[in-house]
């Protein structure tokens, strides 16, 4: 009888105290973040730079296995965006 008696308590209390922590504000005060020194567009940027080597890469892949009538368009296409990565991406490294 003990036991029951025991395990209702306790489910009661943590029933009880379930809606009181959800509600409970943080001990310490909540303040504004911190200022980044990195600047939006740098995060843009790097995309940008990983984008167009995803892409070099994947027309680099097509034109090897690419039929005769398509590569000329590939290689087009491959050569503006490697001419885009030395502009925008490889400055002075």
């Amino acid at each position: 009888m003990l036991k029951p008696a025991v395990f209702a308590s306790l489910l009661l209390a943590s029933l009880i105290a379930i809606p009181v922590a959800s509600e409970a504000r943080p001990v310490a005060p909540e303040s504004a973040p911190a200022i980044s020194n990195i600047r939006p567009a740098q995060g843009g940027y790097w995309q940008r730079c990983r984008w167009l080597r995803e892409r070099i890469r994947e027309l680099e892949g097509r034109v090897y296995y690419a039929p005769p009538w398509e590569r000329p368009r590939i290689e087009r296409r491959l050569f503006e965006r490697r001419e885009e990565f030395r502009a925008s991406c490889r400055h002075g490294y």
